[in-house]
């Protein structure tokens, strides 16, 4: 998993603004991957080569380019991407299981935009998975997933061989209170592996019903982090309930985009906590008011935008790359859109007063 502290080293650590970033699509599912020699080495051999010819009187550069070269000489990992930073002092390498956008390759300060974008876009969601006799827990991070645990119903119904009268009266009582503390148990397992995982949101599948009965055992604070409840049948494997479910997780980010930018928006054109456009989110920044910066992906201007997020970084603010129509909005705005914590007023000359 990759979080904001490695996110942070990235621009901390000694070197930082000698950091040669290399984003490659390394899938050998992909046609262009699949001759004697991989597209995406062809591509590193050339996008280094153009590199060094902009920085030709760099030593530094020069040495980083040697080591790219060796580090990735005789890769052969299975991810379907990569993300290599290195410095004089330091590497570091994320493989990535879900692709890239495209191919990259900077020097300076470390390139953020592709793994912030990642990052966020496919956020970690906790997926549950439950029927009337058990549930599954599948921690989905960038299109993977991993088991977190299961619960089953201990309710045995053969227990209540006579269900008639009282009998029956007797068994419809204890299967509904045991039905009841299962999902209570459920419920309280996905609260504390939502807190473990750092799950943000999460998912139900399984039994329609089950799965609203389920929700509504939750406390309030897991509930309101259900984003969906959706047929995922119980028997699916853990990779394809992933693979079922990450559609509705991105369908929620996408409307959830439009909703943080349309705020913002309001906000600033009805004079309070917002800023709209390049220069004014920058001054804003620089004044530590940025609570949510907003960028359009794909992003239109590297350079310009990754100054802007590193300097969001610096302040703590939270940072969203939206797209789609969320992205179509804050372009139209002038191409970064900010939720501020405070908005300062100009003040009014004493003659006015």
């Amino acid at each position: 998993m990759i979080d904001l502290p490695d996110v942070h080293r990235l621009i901390s650590q000694p070197g930082a603004d000698h950091t040669l970033s290399l984003y490659l699509t390394v899938d050998a599912s992909r046609l262009e991957n699949q001759g004697a020699t991989p597209g995406w080495r062809i591509w590193l051999k050339n996008g280094l080569r153009e590199l060094s010819a902009a920085h030709s009187e760099d030593a530094t550069l020069a040495a980083l380019r040697a080591r790219a070269e060796t580090r990735l000489g005789d890769y052969h990992g299975h991810s379907k991407a990569l993300a290599l930073f290195l410095t004089p002092h330091a590497e570091q390498l994320f493989e990535l299981p879900v692709p890239l956008a495209e191919n990259s390759a900077s020097y300076g300060r470390a390139a953020l935009a592709p793994l912030l974008w990642l990052m966020d876009e496919y956020e970690r969601t906790l997926i549950v998975i439950v029927d009337q006799e058990r549930a599954r827990f599948i921690s989905g991070y960038m299109g993977v997933g991993s088991r977190e645990g299961a619960h089953s119903h201990d309710f045995v119904a053969h227990e209540y061989p006579e269900r008639s009268g009282h009998n029956q009266d007797a068994f419809a009582a204890s299967a509904a209170e045991h039905q009841r503390l299962f999902l209570q148990g459920v419920a309280e397992q996905a609260r504390r592996l939502k807190d473990e995982t750092g799950a943000g949101r999460l998912i139900v599948g399984g039994n329609d019903e089950v799965a609203h009965a389920l929700k509504h055992a939750m406390h309030e604070s897991v509930a309101k982090a259900v984003v969906a409840i959706v047929p995922i049948p119980q028997r699916a494997d853990d990779r394809e309930v992933v693979r079922l479910a990450l559609p509705f997780a991105l369908a929620y980010e996408r409307a959830r985009e439009v909703e943080l930018v349309d705020e913002a928006i309001n906000l600033a054109k009805s004079g309070g906590r917002g800023a709209l456009g390049l220069a004014a989110v920058a001054a804003c920044l620089e004044r530590k008011q940025v609570e949510l910066l907003m960028l359009a992906w794909p992003i239109d201007d590297p350079e310009q935008r990754e100054q802007l997020l590193r300097e969001a970084l610096a302040a703590g603010a939270t940072i969203e790359l939206v797209s789609g129509v969320a992205g179509d909005r804050v372009r139209a705005e002038g191409g970064a859109v900010a939720r501020l914590f405070y908005v300062v007023h100009p003040e009014i000359p004493a003659s006015q007063a």
